[in-house]
């Protein structure tokens, strides 16, 4: 949805005191890449047991820092230096409007390894053109690429697999999710053309 660069950077910069913390974080978060605990209350429990042992807090305070802290000020730095990418907001009202090739409403969503999608579209200026349905971890216990949220988006949007398109950044996780889930993929990375994307997808 938007160009992730230097957002590392900047939620650093936003409290220098957390680079650690914020460095931990990214390390758990690439040791649970394609987990599937089938739960979001067993996979936080993993993930926080995982962010303490490399922190040196306990599970309840490195729970405490992600949710009270790094999760706001990762909306505060989306919401200060970041947008949508051109033409998102046209794309999702076509889509949920029906003024597309289909000539009706077609079902998308969007899927995010982090928490709180929706406050964080908002951030970046789609809060008035929000999707069908928005999903994190916290839907599913599971981190991209495991397959299983994938194919329950398509159910729970009542898809064919074989039909969906999944556009994402990163092959490694989007990607590779999709084509575990038997679903097509499409990708966009830095200053890739997704206006161009957005078009195509408009005409079908």
């Amino acid at each position: 949805m938007y160009d992730t660069k230097r957002l590392p950077v900047r939620l650093i910069a936003a409290k220098p005191g957390d680079l650690f913390l914020v460095r931990a974080e990214r390390q758990a978060r690439k040791r649970f890449a394609g987990s599937d605990y089938g739960s979001p209350e067993a996979y936080y429990r993993e993930f926080f047991g995982e962010l303490a042992r490399l922190t040196r807090r306990s599970p309840a305070s490195a729970q405490s820092w992600y949710q009270e802290e790094y999760m706001p000020r990762m909306i505060r730095v989306l919401r200060e230096f970041y947008c949508s990418r051109p033409g998102t907001a046209g794309l999702f009202e076509a889509l949920r409007s029906g003024g597309n090739a289909a000539g009706r409403p077609l079902p998308f969503a969007v899927y995010s390894d982090y928490p709180r999608t929706a406050e964080r579209l908002a951030a970046i200026g789609l809060d008035a053109a929000l999707p069908w349905a928005v999903y994190g971890p916290e839907d599913f216990g599971a981190q991209k690429p495991a397959p299983r949220p994938f194919r329950d988006i398509a159910s729970r949007l009542a898809c064919d697999p074989a039909k969906v398109l999944v556009v994402g950044d990163r092959y490694d996780t989007d990607g590779s999710g999709a084509a575990a889930a038997g679903m097509g993929y499409a990708n966009i990375a830095g200053d890739g053309d997704w206006a161009g994307l957005c078009t195509a997808l408009l005409r079908g």
